[in-house]
């Protein structure tokens, strides 16, 4: 599989210039990024366990936390089964209470409401997402990007247009753009598609239920006691 080395040694041949291996590398990796925000790459399912009296747990390293799919708890210790948690935002406006059921983000940290207690303690959280990939970097030329082999030339493309650019050759950056859209076009045909389709059951029945599904109703969480999200969240962080 093509290392970084090897795809910078293909920028060169491709395109003569005088920026640093460092610079065409970060610039490999800003494209990486956009790929995998254009075409998202779901991980396997994070998961721990809660802890008494602890609300706030850190998300995986790799986790985009606008990618954030489902968050899952168990309804009882060990018991296997799960239901999925709400998310409200910390400035919703969305009456909610100690013993309202939802979790929100709070930069690189969950937080689960209501906060875990010795009788609640020890439920499994499973966190479904997408990630972000690996950092490239000058420093790992052995490495290999995480995007799909067959469309590594996306990286090579991305960072001429981006050299081409910054040396103020419209021709020629206009030539890698039109060569880098075709090529990600496929690249979104062939991946984006193949990715499963996530379906919520919805209840048709007659009932007062928002969008928000279990545990709502009308523009209230069960549990309420007219407190905000962010009344809930620790203040000694």
């Amino acid at each position: 599989m093509p290392t970084i080395q090897q795809l910078l040694d293909s920028v060169d041949l491709t395109y003569r210039n005088s920026f640093t291996s460092a610079q065409k590398v970060e610039w490999m990796d800003f494209t990486q990024r956009q790929i995998f925000q254009k075409v998202p790459k779901e991980r396997t399912p994070y998961s721990f366990s809660t802890v008494d009296g602890t609300a706030l747990y850190p998300l995986p390293a790799d986790c985009d936390r606008f990618g954030i799919k489902e968050v899952t708890i168990e309804t009882g210790l060990a018991s296997d089964r799960y239901e999925t948690l709400p998310f409200l935002s910390t400035e919703s406006n969305i009456p909610v209470g100690q013993g309202s059921r939802f979790y929100s983000l709070l930069e690189n940290m969950v937080f689960l409401n209501p906060v875990p207690e010795t009788q609640t303690a020890g439920r499994r959280v499973f966190i479904l997402y997408n990630g972000r990939p690996t950092a490239l970097t000058g420093a790992s030329p052995g490495a290999v990007p995480e995007l799909e082999e067959d469309f590594h030339e996306l990286l090579v493309l991305g960072c001429l247009e981006r050299i081409a650019r910054a040396r103020g050759e419209i021709e020629d950056k206009n030539n890698f753009a039109s060569d880098y859209n075709m090529l990600l076009q496929e690249y979104v045909r062939t991946y984006k598609l193949r990715q499963p389709e996530y379906y919520s059951p919805k209840d048709v029945m007659p009932q007062n239920r928002s969008r928000w599904g279990r545990g709502y109703r009308g523009d209230r969480i069960l549990g309420s006691s007219g407190s905000r999200v962010s009344d809930l969240i620790p203040k000694n962080l």
